[in-house]
């Protein structure tokens, strides 16, 4: 039993991941479940390692990026060459001790190295596989590269994002991967529920493409249902009102008022109690058709006060409501402190490296934060004696040839 298998306490405790991916979808997706227990073997090659070790600034004092420090926890890292056939063997044996191996290269690239799904499946029925890519296995964009900031254009995200009479604008994180990280999680937790049940295993595919789709929610179906095709409409929201920013004295705000119940609420505090018989107002679907009077009155109600005090009136109402806080402001907010969600944990380079916690709490099963992102083959040796059993020589040999680092 190795170390972290002695440690972790989660709900896959138990369950190895081999994670070929990098960058940004595939290591959120590896990281959720190395939060939740699993036992992750990130897989880099010697020298180079993760394309977003170097994407900075800013760079922690070991020269890494934060970028990667944010993904990249709760996993052992190994370097090997894949394009060597000693290199090759390492992984063919890692993934035969695994339960999940994740990968985001280009299609067929490990077919043609010998360590794709058929190749692999062949010594273990049991194996489930999960392939991440911009456009899936199909269709006449199958085989072109797949970047977050492309999809977030081609899916319709960036058509629905931004001001009315400006450019269309892309979400300020790279939405699209993280939520193919998400999905590709959830699909691996129901292919591992489908395994310990009938003992089969079987491949998943996930696309940046087919995630952008799935996530236009309810703005989808408005085009699906009713031919109303997506529009910018900045801070405001297609189907309720009032649901926007809203400019104080002082700064802009955040309000959300799903309901006619909120809304007569708003108008007692803001001082217009009338306002909530007002035919033009009394309904959401009236708000919407006259939103440019109705928002237009409260931007002259708002600016005659700082945001803080119209806050403080608005929540003791009840009215869903908030500051428009930096990422900075938000991770030290008291609500933040609260929840737990910055961690810190040892660092071997850096000391104490502060990282955001998971954010979902299990009562009998909690994720935790076990290891820090490993430095580039940082756990090389170790996975090669403890799960592999190679001898010192063995290994030492490997890393004179440049087959490991």
């Amino acid at each position: 039993m190795n170390e972290h298998q002695e440690t972790a306490q989660g709900p896959l405790a138990g369950v190895r991941v081999l994670d070929l991916s990098r960058v940004l979808a595939g290591p959120y997706c590896s990281m959720l479940l190395g939060d939740l227990g699993a036992d992750v073997i990130k897989v880099e090659q010697p020298g180079v390692g993760d394309e977003t070790r170097r994407w900075g600034p800013p760079f922690a004092a070991d020269g890494t990026s934060a970028y990667y420090l944010s993904v990249n926890r709760n996993k052992r890292g190994i370097a090997v060459d894949l394009k060597a056939d000693a290199g090759r063997q390492i992984i063919r044996q890692l993934a035969a001790q695994s339960d999940v191996v994740l990968e985001n290269f280009r299609r067929g690239l490990l077919d043609d190295l010998g360590l794709g799904y058929d190749d692999l499946k062949a010594e273990h029925p049991g194996l489930i596989w999960c392939s991440i890519s911009g456009y899936g296995t199909v269709g006449p964009q199958r085989d072109q590269p797949g970047y977050d900031f492309v999809a977030q254009a081609e899916t319709g995200i960036m058509a629905i994002t931004g001001p009315v009479d400006g450019e269309p604008y892309k979400v300020g994180v790279a939405i699209v991967d993280i939520t193919t990280g998400m999905f590709a999680a959830t699909a691996i937790l129901a292919a591992l529920r489908h395994r310990d049940a009938t003992g089969q295993g079987q491949r998943i595919d996930c696309s940046l493409f087919a995630s952008g789709l799935a996530w236009l929610a309810n703005v989808g179906q408005n085009f699906l249902v009713g031919g109303e095709d997506g529009m910018r409409l900045g801070n405001a929201h297609r189907s309720i009102v009032p649901y926007e920013t809203f400019r104080a004295r002082d700064r802009h705000f955040a309000l959300g008022v799903g309901t006619d119940r909120q809304f007569a609420a708003l108008c007692t505090v803001i001082g217009a109690p009338e306002w909530a018989a007002d035919a033009r107002f009394t309904t959401n679907r009236a708000r919407v058709q006259h939103r440019a009077e109705l928002v237009a009155l409260l931007n002259e109600r708002f600016a005659t006060r700082d945001a803080a005090a119209w806050l403080a009136d608005l929540r003791a109402a009840n009215i869903p409501c908030g500051p428009i806080q930096t990422p900075g402001e938000a991770l030290r907010s008291p609500q933040a402190q609260a929840l737990g969600s910055v961690v810190a944990l040892p660092h071997p380079t850096l000391g104490a490296l502060e990282l955001v916690a998971p954010p979902y709490a299990l009562s009998a099963t909690p994720a935790t934060v076990r290891l820090p992102p490993p430095r580039l083959g940082e756990h090389t040796d170790g996975i090669l004696r403890d799960l592999l059993g190679r001898d010192a020589g063995d290994i030492q040999a490997l890393h004179a040839a440049g087959i490991v680092a």
